[in-house]
């Protein structure tokens, strides 16, 4: 079984890391990070690195790889190096929520860590977030960490 942190470009996304690491010592499990770029992003990012000369070969594998490279980059910044050998890392395109999803059934994720930001009453009767939908559609439990709302 694994202990999965699923994490956003925010900075409270560290604060994930360090609470899912502690859940993942707790249980003995492996941590496994994942961060998704949205696939209306990597579209519109390829479609602008295309237009550079040399870059007509960018492609989903090389945003998997930025995004690995950010859970990489994360993790080395939150976690001691004792920490850090015990976790996986996982860079994904697709709609966040599939993709988050689909990587708890993965990994058999005992637990899926988020990230849940302080928002105004307006921003709680919203619907359609990613944490929104993961707390309401996971089959697992999900312990969500409040972080600051950067607005």
């Amino acid at each position: 079984m694994a202990i999965l942190a699923a994490i956003g470009e925010e900075e409270g996304s560290r604060r994930v890391i360090k609470v899912a690491a502690d859940l993942a010592t707790a249980y003995d499990d492996t941590l496994v990070v994942v961060h998704v770029i949205p696939e209306e992003e990597m579209d519109e990012h390829i479609r602008a690195m295309r237009e550079l000369p040399g870059y007509s070969d960018t492609g989903i594998t090389d945003e998997s790889d930025r995004a690995a490279n950010f859970v990489r980059r994360m993790v080395e910044d939150s976690l001691n190096q004792d920490q850090q050998d015990r976790v996986t890392i996982e860079g994904r395109v697709g709609k966040p929520e599939d993709q988050i999803r689909s990587t708890a059934e993965e990994v058999d994720a005992r637990y899926l860590v988020i990230g849940g930001r302080n928002q105004s009453p307006v921003g709680k009767a919203m619907f359609g977030s990613t944490t929104q939908s993961i707390l309401l559609d996971s089959d697992r439990p999900v312990l969500t960490v409040r972080t600051p709302d950067s607005s």
